[in-house]
């Protein structure tokens, strides 16, 4: 372990290895006085005596430059705001799909104080995380700041073309389609689906028997809907008053069970009338069966 003695030499060469890369710069800043105090100080260096007062100079040297600067007062009020008012405490509520260290990471605190702290930068940059639809930022002096989120709840997904995104009743996209927890919910194809997803999905909603058999929703050229079953039958609805389409559909179920039949589409998009689409077995041992009648009528010699 170094003696005081030698510690001193140790600072003095410091000090001497500082000076020369002041050069200029330090004759410039320092009065004349203060710089023949400096020569007189470097021929006593060799005495311990003569490192103290060297390091003393050094430090009413930085001293005198903070206050010739003009930067005592904004050193000063930075140690006390560090000291007294440092950010040391963070509490966060409403936050389930938005990590903390993404949310600590946004506030950008490191090495900040709560007098200076920008709540509303703060604010803006939560804001632009995916799930984050507000944020409330409040400072309690003189440490602490708690941050209130409300997070974007998953409404739907969405296909528009190959990408599959997670939205919002808004329509709002919050992120892209990656996690099983989501698999259940209402599934959109279509540009547009988004935005008319809100109004279409409450007329279903009020439906659910009907609700329960769809198995996505597909927006044809953004005027009107098709459902598609969960065993292929597609439904095609009107561009307009989908609620009565509906009404329709679920007499037809309740009354005929239409989604038991063996088709592959029903029209309703006509108001007066409901078109259906036989799937392609029907149709040929619908045909094979029209073909036996119509011989047997030509045997009898029935007219057709």
């Amino acid at each position: 372990m170094p003696t005081i003695g030698e510690w001193l030499a140790e600072q003095g060469g410091r000090i001497d290895t500082l000076s020369a890369s002041l050069g200029e710069h330090v004759r410039r800043i320092v009065p004349a006085r203060l710089r023949r105090i400096v020569e007189k100080m470097q021929t006593r260096r060799q005495k311990p005596y003569g490192q103290i007062a060297a390091i003393s100079f050094l430090g009413a040297t930085i001293l005198y430059g903070l206050v010739a600067g003009g930067h005592l007062g904004t050193l000063l009020d930075r140690v006390v705001t560090a000291t007294f008012f440092g950010i040391d405490r963070i509490e966060i509520a409403g936050n389930r799909e938005t990590p903390e260290l993404v949310i600590l990471e946004r506030l950008d605190i490191a090495g900040g104080s709560l007098i200076g702290f920008d709540a509303e930068a703060a604010r803006d940059r939560l804001t632009d995380l995916p799930w984050v639809k507000a944020a409330e930022i409040r400072k309690f002096y003189p440490n602490r700041l708690d941050i209130a989120l409300v997070e974007r709840v998953p409404y739907a997904l969405w296909q528009n073309e190959e990408v599959i995104s997670l939205i919002d009743k808004d329509g709002v996209v919050i992120t892209a389609y990656d996690d099983v927890r989501f698999s259940g919910l209402p599934f959109l194809v279509g540009r547009g689906a988004n935005e008319r997803a809100p109004d279409f999905l409450a007329a279903l909603d009020t439906h659910p028997d009907i609700a329960r058999r769809v198995r996505s929703s597909v927006l044809v050229s953004e005027r009107r809907w098709n459902l598609v079953t969960d065993n292929g039958i597609t439904v095609q609805l009107p561009e307009g008053d989908v609620d009565a389409a509906l009404d329709r559909l679920e007499r037809l179920e309740a009354e005929d069970e239409v989604f038991a039949r063996e088709i592959l589409v029903i029209d309703l998009r006509l108001k007066d009338r409901v078109r259906f689409g036989l799937n392609e077995a029907m149709a040929e041992a619908i045909m094979e069966e029209n073909e036996s009648v119509i011989r047997r009528l030509a045997k009898a010699g029935g007219a057709i």
